[in-house]
């Protein structure tokens, strides 16, 4: 078993100079966690090497460099960089995940090269894979690859981490190719994220554009488990928390003591991007400088902005916006002895970095939108024995982990400036307080535990995963089963009717038996061997109807009513519920459109087959919180179903009717099949050796599983062929 991890880029950049190829380390949060990451499995790491290799000569040189660092190039064209990275990626995708709709560009162009790169990602995988891998793709560049991968292994693992915010399903919707990125994604056995939000909105919209549903964070499709999770990303905290210690960072320490003096530091970094909200920041410290004058000489805000898709117009801008604002401020109120704003447009070693976030008084982190943001854990991680406060926007992950910081809302320059002066004034023993309690999370919550809950995560999905493909009735198990069926000499067959001997129709009460469906009947009824049983939640009129002409047993309204012998028997008498049931369910049919109540002699059944599915679920768990207190008091039990909740009462259970079959009579091979909540009685209520067989997702209590109710027939001729 090998780990590939697949990326938009790898972590060593190949460079040309002078016709020379060289490599360097990528720097970046994610290469480091993912090298740090604790594991037993062998890594190798597919991505592009950052150069526009154009002979074949080229190519293989980087090959050939990569090879023993397991590194495999995916090669892409300056067209598709700009098309597929600068286009579809940064001018669709990233705009829009951070809530920044009047930015996105759609070209057709782009789209199609983004499918296209994703691609030859995938033609790279596939060329190295083996089913036994784990697959773990990072981030909105390859958002398709899971999909593309799943459908070359339906049965490889493949984890999908999303690094930027998801958007709310408001935005997400406007994407034409929303269902085709969905889809993707859902490619994955785990697909996760920074925060709990940005998992939530990602379900939400999958419940609302593909109509899929997650319950506790979990959807089986049709042959496998499909996982939504939140990983909050951290950074290696012993090396920057040991960082003060380093002789260079001390010399630079030294420095920027000596070149400060008395001035209090402000620190801000950032990635030229609008999203950084650096314009909201620069006018809440001139709002400062002119709201406290006292200040002027005694704080500096030293600005670090790093080069960033400067070729694109909107960064271009943005760019000279800054220049144009730092130079204002600075031409306001400067002094021969004080500039207010230091502002450099560049790179700054990590040393030097370090030293900066030590000797800072105050980290401004102001992101308008952020997946996470570890700049602000790298400088709470850097104060060690030394006071500082941290300005934290609320629109970044990290402000769900860092509650002690001075929380802000970053469109809003009036408590930019107020948090400045709060941190300025606040005590030195409260500032180290609220940072040991911020370094006790980020210290524990490290960037290798990130990577390593991960994976742990995907090979626990993998495995449950794994049982399931074990319990999928396959050419091997189902001729064990038609042995077992054929020697035996009395067997009971428990079969549910509604998404199991029929699919689901629109309209409940026209799910009619189908003529091959009779057939097979007929042959298993005239078997001397066999009792049958359909089990239903039907009426017994509607049972009779359908089914009287048969020799077989009935069960109406999960087991209300029994028909054995041509008689049918009663077990519950009477309407259960009452008025106020009633009127709580019609009030949720008022609100939805589609849906209908069935009144039967001893159960209510709220339906919404007809209602757009995120509609459906949510009044669905609305219904049965307003129902908990009334069938309480009535004794009543409310079950949730596929497309409906039923209440009755507990005494009306298909796996009663299972213990009254056994009691009466012996069998030596014992069948029961079904697709919903109701059949789980059933399956609990057979004895260990009886072949259970549950259809659609995963069931705990079923000893095998069926993808789909279009198998029951196929399967039920099978136990009779020869």
């Amino acid at each position: 078993m090998r780990l590939f991890i697949i990326s938009n880029r790898l972590p060593v950049n190949a460079t040309k100079i002078r016709d020379k190829l060289t490599f360097t380390p990528s720097a970046g949060g994610l290469a480091t966690g993912l090298n740090s990451l604790d594991t037993q499995l062998e890594k190798h790491w597919i991505g592009w090497p950052g150069i526009d290799a154009n002979s074949e000569t080229e190519r293989q040189k980087i090959r050939e460099y990569l090879l023993p660092h397991r590194f495999y190039p995916v090669f892409l064209s300056s067209r598709q960089i700009k098309e597929y990275y600068e286009g579809y990626s940064n001018s669709t995708i990233w705009p829009l995940c951070h809530y920044f709709f009047s930015y996105v560009q759609h070209e057709n162009v782009c789209w199609e090269t983004y499918k296209k790169v994703n691609e030859l990602f995938c033609q790279e995988a596939v060329r190295l894979l083996e089913p036994t891998d784990i697959v773990w793709i990072q981030d909105y560049q390859l958002m398709l690859l899971p999909g593309m991968l799943r459908h070359h292994y339906p049965h490889i693992s493949i984890g999908y981490f999303h690094h930027i915010p998801f958007p709310s399903y408001e935005l997400f919707r406007i994407l034409p190719e929303k269902m085709q990125l969905l889809n993707g994604l859902l490619g994955a056995d785990l697909v996760a994220f920074h925060t709990e939000d940005y998992m939530r909105y990602f379900m939400i919209a999958t419940q609302r554009i593909s109509g899929i549903n997650f319950r506790e964070r979990e959807v089986q499709l049709v042959n496998r488990i499909v996982h939504a999770d939140a990983f909050p990303m951290g950074i290696n905290f012993a090396l920057y928390y040991d960082s003060p210690y380093n002789p260079k960072v001390q010399h630079y320490i030294r420095q920027l003591r000596q070149n400060l003096r008395e001035t209090r530091l402000i620190l801000t970094v950032d990635r030229l991007d609008y999203s950084k909200g650096i314009i909201h920041r620069l006018k809440g410290f001139a709002l400062f400088l002119k709201k406290h004058p006292e200040y002027h000489g005694q704080v500096s805000l030293s600005m670090i902005i790093v080069p960033s898709r400067s070729n694109v117009e909107k960064y271009a801008d943005l760019k000279q916006q800054i220049d144009e604002m730092v130079s204002a401020v600075n031409s306001e109120y400067a002094t021969i002895k004080w500039t207010p704003i230091h502002y450099y447009y560049r790179n700054f070693p990590f040393e030097e970095l370090v030293a900066l976030y030590h000797i800072a008084d105050i980290a401004l982190v102001t992101p308008l939108r952020d997946g996470m943001n570890l700049v602000a854990k790298e400088y709470v991680a850097t104060k060690r024995e030394r006071p500082g406060i941290l300005i934290l926007s609320e629109m970044a992950g990290a402000a769900l982990e860092l509650p002690e910081a001075i929380i802000i809302n970053p469109n809003d320059v009036n408590e930019i400036e107020e948090a400045i002066l709060k941190a300025l004034q606040m005590p030195e023993k409260e500032q180290l307080a609220k940072l040991r309690r911020m370094q006790a999370v980020i210290s524990q919550q490290t960037v290798s535990k990130w990577a390593t809950d991960f994976v742990r995560k995907l090979q626990d999905i993998r495995e449950r995963n794994e049982q399931l493909h074990k319990k999928l009735i396959e050419t091997q198990n189902m001729r064990s089963i038609r042995k077992a069926y054929q020697k035996a000499a009395q067997r009971l067959l428990m079969l549910d009717y509604d998404g199991t001997l029929v699919g689901f129709t629109n309209e409940p009460q026209e799910s009619v038996p189908t003529p091959e469906l009779k057939r097979l009947l007929s042959v298993f009824t005239m078997d001397k061997k066999n009792t049958v049983v359909i089990c239903s939640g039907r009426d017994r009129e509607t049972l009779e109807k359908w089914f009287g002409q048969f020799p077989l047993c009935m069960a109406a309204e999960h087991g209300a009513f029994y028909k054995e012998h041509g008689v049918w028997h009663e077990k519950i008498h009477g309407e259960l519920w009452n008025d106020d049931i009633l009127q709580i369910i019609r009030q949720i049919i008022d609100k939805t459109p589609g849906s209908m109540l069935e009144i039967k002699r001893t159960s209510l059944v709220w339906h919404y087959r007809n209602v757009h599915s995120w509609l459906g679920f949510v009044r669905e768990q609305q219904l049965i919180d307003a129902l908990q207190i009334p069938c309480h008091d009535l004794g009543l039990q409310i079950m949730r179903g596929n497309k409906i909740v039923e209440i009755k009462s507990p005494l009306c259970t298909k796996g009663a009717v299972v213990k009254m079959l056994l009691q009466n009579s012996r069998y030596d091979f014992l069948l029961a099949i079904g697709d919903d909540t109701t059949d789980e009685d059933m399956f609990r209520a057979m004895p260990p050796e009886a072949i259970t067989i549950k259809i659609g997702p995963l069931s705990a209590n079923a000893r095998y599983n069926l993808y789909a109710q279009s198998q029951t027939l196929p399967f039920l001729k099978g136990l009779i062929s020869h």
